[in-house]
């Protein structure tokens, strides 16, 4: 018996191998979202109008300007602000796709020059920290957000006459 079974091993082992193998399958999908580019306007520049410095160094101050649509100059110490000069929070607008978070980067700080003296301008913004924002509308739709950077710039005694100017940049992208 036990040979008829060694006799008969190589020719069941031949006839499982020629039997085909159970064919499986899986299947598979794809997806997209397009959305349309995101842009960064900048619509007015931050303006902190005609500031007097203070005539000692006991009355040194900073001037400011808040970071909103409708923008209040301040100033302290000995800092005396001309009404006849207007003052303006930067505005930007967000224009990208509806409904989609977006990240905005202001600089903490930026430096303005007159010639060979300089000023430095600390930021603020009303977009919150950290600074993301979701697009007005949805998915499909153009969305906007508007913003505003303010800032405040320490004035002394000794601070250089001049007209001082600079810039930063503001960033934005999607999350």
């Amino acid at each position: 018996m036990i040979k008829n079974l060694v006799r008969a091993l190589p020719a069941l082992c031949l006839a499982t191998a020629a039997l085909p193998a159970a064919a499986q399958s899986a299947t598979g999908a794809g997806s997209i979202t397009v959305i349309r580019p995101l842009t960064v306007t900048k619509n007015t520049d931050m303006a902190f109008g005609t500031i007097v410095r203070p005539a000692t160094s006991a009355g040194n101050g900073t001037v400011a300007v808040t970071a909103a649509a409708t923008t209040a100059r301040s100033v302290t110490g000995d800092v005396v602000a001309l009404a006849s000069t207007s003052a303006s929070a930067a505005k930007f607008t967000l224009d990208g796709e509806g409904g989609q978070s977006v990240s905005v980067t202001v600089p903490a700080t930026f430096t303005m020059t007159s010639g060979a003296n300089s000023l430095t301008v600390t930021t603020s913004n009303d977009l919150g920290s950290p600074s993301s924002v979701t697009l007005d509308s949805s998915l499909g739709s153009a969305g906007t957000k508007v913003f505003y950077v303010g800032g405040s710039v320490p004035i002394a005694n000794d601070t250089a006459t001049g007209a001082y100017s600079g810039s930063f940049t503001v960033t934005a992208s999607y999350n």
